[in-house]
């Protein structure tokens, strides 16, 4: 590297912008900052370090890495302008190799193709481990934009770095452990040679910290004996690091409240399925924890594929959290890179859990079955099948079917472990859930135009309108959704966490949060507000007519109730019950959630029930008004809400 550093003991300012000229450079200070610019080529390279930050370099305007031999900065004169002239330059797309004095510098322009192919090189010649893990961090640093922006990237340096951590532990060292400090990270090597039978169960290991002024933030770890036994004497090393940051464990904005730790094994062994579980207690750095969040230990599945997000990133398998004040002690059956989380506090206690299932599938398995027969009869009449009101209802009933019956299978398809059953159930699920909201909102149309505007409700094609409407936006957004499976999976298996035992219970749906808030949430809000203004409009009609009812027909209080009836009617068939879903945030919303399961998993009975209703007053005001001219043949293709 550049020892710019050493510049930093130089006091005053230095020539700027010495020369424009090719093959020349000059070099700048402020207060706290170097700055060296190399111009080849009618290129510039500038390179910039800051007191106690990381050194960047930029070419032109991009950033790029740079990695040069010792310079001999001493002997130049940097009172006065100074220019150098550059012997050697060979220069490529993403390369820059040059020569200044007695230094040879290479520079690499931070793109995928040209990183990647500098980190493997890397790897593929591990031998000075600590300085080659020092340089990959630094590759890191630079190119910030590219690993922040690139998971595969990420993936490949955690990868790069864990081999490089074991090619460290390979080293021969005399003592009971060494110590490396490579500013981002610490690592210190432990030998447990020594271990006897007469030894505790638990070895206790003192983690390595960065900085001596965090003590206050030190972790602790314990490692159970019988772990090691079955690894030989000289090669019974355990590798202990703890990071600066946790950025390059981050894959979807995790928040992460300790130190990240890592524990490795000599020869890349994996500790695992362990009958005595490791122990680890961590410090918070931040002790404030907000409203409906809480913590949770967590390790991170770097063996996973990036194609695959759910067999990657933070997981909670085989952990226990408990938690201490600001202390988080991690308990778990395996030995990979942990940290304590911080996640939204939607996790259900487990009995709570197997209630709200049972009255989802009990409720989900009854309006499947009456949603068939509310189609069947449908089929069945003629009359039914002429009526729109009825087939919208009964458009509705199909949709929650769909519904129903792909929400039975969902926790059975997620068990088979087959990616693609569990896609496509998600798809399914989303579909008929998007289908639903989509004819929600069209009976909430159809009412207005039968109850509010009344006349010139006549319209061509109308069902066949709506139906493109119902069943064909739903099918439009999940087929995109499912055509960039191959760039960002967005359907497939989800975990949801058990707050008392920690055990993860898999469902098949939308893996993506953003795209889960961004479509279902926003989808939901515009028809839930669009659905409760015609309800309140519609609620408002049918107090004006029970005002001028009572004044024509005095004794009729039954009406009143009628019309509270209709009107709770008219709320589960808009689907304003769904709207629950904003009072349930949270574990403490439990009394909600039940109301919500209970009303929206029982939504397709009500719906049968309502249309059982509708056609009864039907043929009662039928046989009363037997000589009269029917509505229907008045208002064609509509029939009013009975």
């Amino acid at each position: 590297m550049f020892p710019l550093h050493l510049l930093l003991l130089i006091s005053g300012t230095l020539a700027m912008n010495c020369s424009n000229s090719d093959d020349t450079f000059y070099l700048n200070t402020t207060t706290g900052e170097i700055s060296m610019t190399i111009r080849i080529q009618k290129e510039n390279i500038t390179i910039k370090d800051k007191a106690e930050d990381i050194l960047k370099c930029y070419w032109a305007s991009s950033e790029s890495y740079v990695d040069c031999t010792s310079m001999n900065v001493t002997s130049m004169n940097l009172t006065q302008c100074q220019t150098v002239q550059i012997s050697e330059a060979n220069n490529s797309i993403s390369k820059f190799i040059f020569n200044i004095s007695s230094s040879k510098c290479e520079v690499t322009n931070c793109t995928e193709t040209a990183i990647n192919a500098l980190v493997r090189e890397i790897q593929e010649h591990p031998s000075e481990g600590p300085k080659k893990l020092r340089r990959i961090l630094n590759i890191r640093n630079m190119c910030a934009n590219l690993f922040s922006n690139s998971l595969t990237m990420k993936m490949m340096f955690i990868g790069v770095e864990r081999g490089l951590v074991h090619s460290i532990m390979n080293i021969s060292f005399t003592g009971e452990s060494v110590y490396y400090d490579l500013r981002d990270l610490a690592l210190t090597v432990f030998n447990l040679a020594n271990l006897t039978s007469a030894d505790d169960k638990m070895v206790h290991i003192n983690v390595p910290e960065l900085l001596p002024e965090n003590n206050s933030y030190n972790l602790e770890m314990w490692i159970p004996v019988d772990a090691l036994w079955n690894i030989p004497e000289e090669k019974r090393k355990v590798g202990v690091v703890t990071y600066k940051s946790p950025n390059q464990f981050l894959f979807k904005e995790e928040l992460v409240r300790t130190r990240v730790m890592r524990i490795e094994v000599e020869g890349g062994r994996r500790l695992e399925n362990l009958t005595t579980p490791l122990k680890m207690k961590f410090k918070l750095l931040d002790s404030i924890i907000p409203v409906n969040y809480s913590l949770s230990c967590q390790y991170f599945n770097e063996y996973g594929n990036i194609s695959l997000p759910d067999t990657v990133f933070w997981k909670t398998d085989g952990c226990v959290t408990k938690i201490n004040n600001s202390v988080v002690e991690c308990i778990c059956n395996h030995a990979t890179p942990f940290a304590v989380l911080l996640i939204a506090d939607l996790s259900i206690v487990s009995v709570h859990w197997q209630v709200l299932s049972y009255i989802s599938y009990i409720g989900c398995g009854l309006s499947a079955f009456f949603t068939a027969i509310s189609f069947l009869t449908y089929v069945i009449t003629t009359n039914s099948r002429g009526d729109n009101t009825n087939t919208i209802h009964v458009s509705l009933s199909g949709a929650l079917f769909l519904l129903n019956t792909s929400f039975l299978v969902n926790e059975w398809g997620a068990s088979l472990g087959i990616r693609g059953v569990c896609i496509f159930i998600a798809a399914a699920i989303h579909y008929s859930l998007l289908s639903c909201f989509i004819w929600m909102a069209i009976e909430a149309v159809h009412l207005y135009l039968l109850l509010v505007k009344v006349f010139n409700t006549y319209y061509q094609h109308y069902m066949a309108k709506l139906s493109v409407i119902g069943w064909g936006v739903p099918g439009i957004i999940v087929g995109v959704s499912l055509a960039v499976k191959d760039i960002k999976p967005l359907y497939g298996p989800t975990k949801m966490t058990m707050a008392d035992t920690n055990q993860t219970n898999t469902i098949c749906w939308i893996m993506d949060i953003p795209f889960f808030y961004g479509m279902n949430l926003a989808y939901f809000i515009l028809i839930f507000v669009f659905n409760s203004g015609i309800l309140l409009t519609v609620t408002t009609r049918i107090c004006q007519l029970q005002h001028y009812g009572c004044k024509s027909k005095p004794g009729k209080a039954s009406q009143a109730w009628k019309d509270i009836c209709t009107v709770l009617g008219l709320t589960c068939l808009l689907g304003i019950t769904w709207g629950l879903a904003f009072l349930s945030y949270g574990y403490v919303n439990l009394p909600i959630l039940y109301l919500f399961s209970i009303f929206n998993s029982l939504q397709g009975f009500f719906i049968f029930l309502w249309i059982c209703g509708t056609a009864r007053k039907d043929r009662e005001q039928a046989a009363s008004t037997s000589t009269a001219k029917p509505k229907e043949e008045m208002y064609p293709g509509n029939k009013p809400y009975q």
